[in-house]
């Protein structure tokens, strides 16, 4: 009985829809042209792209095996590059002079190492281009190779101040005259 009801209402809409269609006018060339002259100002107007759909293709693309990188070898001697422009020292430690400057990017061989207790690794560079050789704190640099082949070295012995000269003291003198 659901059913009987259901397919007459249906009926009654489908009929009462074809007798409300209205004919519609014929449109002329200039009718078609001037809609899409407004389309397509209308869509150089618009703030936003058009998203454009690649089209599918209908055989799919052979899998190409992606090739696998090439080991990188560590270098044969570790090396260091600068990280930035580094002092050079003559000892492991803050406390030794400056004796050159690393620039950012240059590389050198690390030739021996230091473990400092507060200030980490220092490493004793041999120059690969200009410049003397000396320490640099390992914060400075990017290590290159292998730590473990990198001996350690003994610091050089402290450097100590050696006190400014003073004058003689001052004696005072009497002028006879005055």
């Amino acid at each position: 009985m659901r059913l009987y009801v259901s397919l007459s209402i249906t009926l009654l809409i489908a009929l009462n829809a074809c007798s409300n269609i209205q004919e519609t006018p014929a449109r002329t060339s200039e009718d078609v042209l001037r809609t899409a002259e407004a389309i397509a100002e209308q869509t150089r107007q618009s703030s936003t792209a058009t998203a454009v759909i690649p089209a599918q293709t209908a055989t799919p693309e052979p899998t190409v095996a992606t090739p696998t990188p090439d080991v990188t070898a560590t270098p044969e001697n570790p090396m260091v590059e600068a990280l930035y422009n580094a002092n050079v020292r003559s000892g492991p430690d803050e406390n030794y002079p400056i004796i050159d400057i690393f620039f950012q990017e240059q590389l050198a061989e690390v030739i021996g190492r230091y473990d400092h207790p507060n200030l980490g690794s220092w490493w004793f560079i041999r120059r690969v281009g200009e410049g003397l050789n000396g320490w640099v704190w390992g914060g400075a640099v990017t290590f290159y190779g292998n730590p473990a082949l990198v001996p350690f070295f003994d610091p050089p012995p402290t450097p100590t101040l050696s006190p400014l000269p003073t004058d003689p003291p001052l004696t005072p003198t009497v002028d006879p005259t005055a």
